[in-house]
């Protein structure tokens, strides 16, 4: 698969990665999208050991076509196909970085 990096996406990259932990977060985003790109599918991508270990999930309800995986406890990686329902999985996809917080969870 091919992946697409928005100027959003590339911009969060330095923005929402905090300093602290920045080598770790790279390298985690870093492996996520060599994952992506080494899978023919979004299937193949599914069925893979790693996708466990980096907690790639397809999302279900509003966000059904989106697929997310965890960068960090604040940070979500999206992964998304790009062009009109239905999609096309094994296609290019988008991503894009969500930072979580509580107003997304709630408080409790």
């Amino acid at each position: 698969m091919q992946i697409v990096k928005t100027k959003t996406y590339i911009k969060d990259l330095q923005k929402k990665i905090k300093n602290k932990h920045k080598k770790k977060e790279e390298e985690t985003i870093e492996a996520i999208e060599e994952l992506i790109i080494q899978s023919n599918n979004m299937k193949e991508l599914m069925i893979n050991p790693l996708s466990r270990v980096y907690n790639i999930e397809k999302k279900d309800g509003n966000l059904k076509e989106i697929y997310t995986a965890k960068i960090n406890a604040k940070i979500r990686m999206h992964i998304k196909p790009i062009g009109k329902y239905p999609y096309k999985l094994e296609e290019i996809i988008e991503v894009e970085l969500i930072e979580i917080d509580e107003k997304h969870y709630g408080e409790g």
